[in-house]
């Protein structure tokens, strides 16, 4: 099989984007880069760029993502060339956003914000400098194709009685299944920042994962040892040496057994040759890109047990290597596909902030912790935070989490220790749901006639969103 290589950047070039001049990646995309999903017709008057073998790409139709959740009827009309939509996919989900040819649709009562979260999440991957162009024409091309559902579906699931219905479901099966799924509490708004392990990025990864695996197969290919194929890609061969057994191995007594010098030592007994190649993927991207390393702890584990390391203490029984320093020294044919054969893969943790207010959408985790005997409203895990809010742009609050029970989450333009009667501030407000139940939020679109500054407060308890401001700009 042919080794395939990255196409490189050519040049670079300046174009304002809202107001702002940023400056974007010169990309290499054939004419097909937008029929599938975005639908673009050829004009000749749109601006262009030259690339090789007389390859154009328009860049003006490129979609940016706004991560607007919409309903099915605003989606399909958004992106009428999706296949799909119209096969009852209405009875499983009703809200849904697309990241870059990539659809993303979500469950009845599945929060907003981890919505717009795993949204980022997937964003960042695809375009790791977040100057709205995707960083790999090829990529980026692999996502606006409809062959199968893996290419673009990405959903997150509500209940597990649904999940199992909608997989079922046959009129769907040839544009859904397979596709990633993201269960409840999967998704982590505000985790790795607080140094607790994302499952949203791994599972994303994953997804991001199988597109390297289709379209540079000599790389990061996944033979098809089941069915006889003997050839190896440079992951595999990898994998193997990290394992130190190669795919003819089989269980003895049940179990994988590892040589002692071994440093990836997968013991699911359910994860064969193939299945391990994608996890050994994320665990050298993880490592090399310093997310490992700054990690504290693992998933839902209370801040209290956090300490330097947590994360590769805690999964030393499969992966032994936390650095990038280590990935080098111990693993190099691992740590060289990543780092010295010009791919241009993401180098940045992908914290779910993809675009910062330069994009329409947001989506903010609410919670309620007792500081020194006192509860107060933490956003994203940080009780004493300044938010700066753009006019024009969207923020969800959400207050799904059991520990908003009984306790609204309220704008005020008055300053807390303004003790005055009819101070929640309304303009632009929405909200759904009672706190305390999955799903819930309050919802501001900040327009030109939002204050400069709001501030938090809970009309149920005093002082529960001191340290809380909201600066407006425009």
């Amino acid at each position: 099989m042919l080794n395939l290589i990255i196409l490189k950047k050519l040049e670079s070039i300046k174009r304002m984007r809202l107001n702002n001049q940023i400056k974007i990646k010169a990309l290499l995309f054939p004419m097909i880069a937008a029929a599938m999903i975005i639908g673009c017709k050829n004009n000749n008057n749109k601006f262009k760029i030259k690339t090789h073998e007389n390859a154009f790409i328009d860049i003006n139709h490129i979609k940016r993502p706004s991560f607007k959740p919409m309903s099915l009827e605003e989606y399909k009309a958004s992106y009428p060339d999706i296949k799909g939509l119209n096969c009852g996919i209405e009875k499983f989900f009703d809200k849904f956003m697309n990241v870059f040819g990539v659809t993303i649709a979500a469950m009845p009562n599945t929060p907003v914000p981890e919505i717009i979260h795993s949204a980022k999440i997937y964003a960042q991957l695809l375009d790791n400098n977040e100057d709205f162009i995707p960083d790999d024409p090829k990529i980026y091309n692999f996502h606006q194709k409809d062959r199968e559902g893996r290419n673009n579906l990405i959903v997150l699931v509500d209940t597990k009685a649904l999940d199992n219905e909608w997989i079922s479901y046959k009129p769907g099966q040839r544009f859904w299944v397979p596709a990633q799924a993201l269960r409840p509490g999967h998704s982590g708004v505000g985790h790795s920042r607080d140094g607790e392990m994302d499952i949203a990025v791994e599972e994303l990864f994953h997804k991001y994962g199988k597109s390297l695996q289709n379209v540079y197969p000599a790389d990061f290919g996944l033979p098809d040892y089941e069915g006889g194929e003997t050839w190896s890609s440079t992951l595999s061969k990898a994998m193997d040496r990290a394992r130190g057994i190669d795919r003819n191995a089989n269980l003895v007594n049940g179990k994988w057994k590892y040589p002692k010098h071994a440093w990836y030592t997968y013991d699911d007994t359910s994860c064969e040759w193939g299945c391990q190649i994608d996890e050994y993927l994320w665990h050298i991207w993880g490592t090399n890109i310093g997310y490992y390393k700054s990690l504290t702890r693992a998933p839902d584990r209370p801040k209290s047990e956090s300490k330097e390391g947590g994360w590769c203490d805690n999964i030393q029984g499969e992966w032994k290597l936390c650095s990038r320093e280590k990935l080098k020294e111990v693993d190099f044919p691992a740590y060289n596909l990543l780092n010295n054969k010009n791919y241009t893969l993401p180098s940045r943790i992908p914290y779910g902030e993809y675009g910062e207010n330069n994009v329409e959408n947001h989506g903010y985790e609410i919670d309620v912790v007792v500081d020194q005997g006192k509860s107060k409203f933490r956003i994203n895990r940080k009780s004493d935070r300044k938010l700066i809010l753009k006019r024009g742009n969207t923020y969800y609050f959400d207050q799904s989490l059991k520990s908003n029970k009984g306790l609204s989450f309220k704008f005020s333009s008055k300053t807390p220790v303004e003790k005055k009667k009819n101070k929640e501030y309304k303009d632009g407000i929405k909200t759904k749901g009672n706190p305390g139940n999955r799903g819930s939020y309050l919802r501001i679109t900040v327009n030109s006639d939002t204050p400069q500054k709001l501030y938090a407060y809970c009309p149920n308890k005093e002082g529960m969103a001191d340290g809380l401001e909201f600066l407006i700009i425009d």
